[in-house]
């Protein structure tokens, strides 16, 4: 295995701080998604509204007067009762009065203590600097403190996709390295997912006994097993037939519309590289494991499941990407389908430029995943 250019950001810092180059400093943390710490009751109050929070609704733990800015590779175990928030640098430092202080990355070789009267001028002298954290994305991060080898990696893997394009190291599970506030909402707004309960349901509409078939997916199911080469007509009219023979003829107007996009889509994917020149999608199941990877960290990371359950999750989500795909370009164009089935709207806009070209990166570094784990082995190359 390779894995060329792991992310290492601390090791960057430490460098910095060593030579006393505060200019190089800040514009690797104007880089970065930073986060500070928080207690728990306070995080949760901030989840139930819909403001606004600046770094400094941080907790001040072990008796550390300053503001605690850390990156994510440098985040220390607080507790149970501590959470963190996230933002950019601009955020980090928002409100701060000149004559504060910030440490970053207190505990580690990177640590600096630098008062406000210095990294105020420098963000306001150097906004393009400064990415929003909103506008990191599509960043293929590999972890070095993160799982580079063995089944739960492998797992892992196979939600890379969604990892990418939300700028999150793939290879790690860990309660830590999130925002709290923003998974709770995110959870709750985009899930309905609330609690314990809501979360163990969710993950089994995704990958359990009460998996949801998809219009998408079901004439996918219906194509592939007809083990027919199908042209439009042909794919319609069993589509028909099945409803017919299924007693379900309310249902064939929103399935005859999914085989109508889905063959748009596909003669899209052709001309873009992303499937043979005679290539079809036989599944869309990627979706839902990229999906239900993502959704195990998020319960993890908000108390909704412990450790051994996000894993479990994880786990059962990499044996079904391996269960229906044969490969990692096979299970990246499935859930590239499903995803643009979902949020695109045929309109071939961001979503579709975004994860054909996160899909094409993943299929083709040599720091990624995909170049370094076997997929039908579950582990290493040998």
């Amino acid at each position: 295995m390779t894995w060329a250019t792991l992310a290492d950001v601390e090791a960057e810092l430490a460098r910095a701080r060593r030579e006393d180059d505060l200019d190089r400093f800040l514009e690797l943390l104007g880089d970065e998604e930073l986060f500070v710490p928080i207690h728990r009751d306070e995080a949760e109050r901030l989840a139930q509204e819909r403001t606004w929070s600046p770094a400094k609704a941080c907790c001040a733990h072990g008796g550390e007067p300053s503001l605690q800015v850390f990156t994510r590779g440098a985040l220390p175990d607080f507790g149970a009762d501590v959470v963190f928030l996230s933002g950019d640098l601009d955020w980090a430092t928002h409100g701060l009065g000149h004559e504060e202080q910030v440490v970053f990355n207190r505990g580690t070789l990177a640590e600096w203590r630098v008062g406000a009267n210095a990294v105020l001028p420098w963000v306001d002298a150097n906004p393009h600097r400064v990415t929003a954290v909103e506008q990191q994305v599509e960043r293929l991060y590999t972890a070095r403190y993160g799982l580079l080898d063995g089944p739960v990696a492998h797992a892992l893997a196979c939600g890379a996709h969604q990892a990418v394009l939300s700028a999150e190291p793939w290879n790690v599970l860990d309660a830590r390295y999130h925002d709290y506030v923003a998974e709770v909402r995110g959870l709750r707004d985009w899930w309905g997912v609330a609690d314990a309960a809501s979360w163990r349901a969710a993950m089994d509409r995704l990958l359990g006994d009460s998996y949801q078939l998809t219009t998408g997916n079901l004439v996918l199911v219906l194509r592939a097993r007809s083990g027919l080469a199908l042209d439009v007509y042909g794919w319609v009219e069993l589509v028909r037939q099945w409803c017919a023979d299924n007693d379900a003829e309310d249902q064939a107007e929103p399935l005859v519309d999914a085989v109508r996009r889905i063959v748009r889509y596909e003669q899209r994917f052709r001309a873009d590289g992303l499937l043979a020149p005679d290539g079809v999608v036989d599944s869309i199941i990627g979706w839902d494991v990229g999906r239900a990877v993502e959704l195990a960290r998020w319960g993890l990371a908000v108390g909704y499941c412990d450790a051994l359950t996000a894993e479990l999750m994880v786990l059962e989500a990499g044996a079904i990407a391996r269960r229906y795909h044969e490969s990692w370009a096979e299970l990246s164009t499935g859930y590239v389908l499903g995803r643009l089935l979902a949020l695109d709207g045929e309109e071939f806009g961001p979503e579709y430029v975004s994860a054909a070209r996160v899909r094409h990166r993943l299929l083709n570094d040599p720091a990624s995943p995909w170049s370094n784990l076997d997929f039908g082995a579950g582990g290493p190359h040998s």
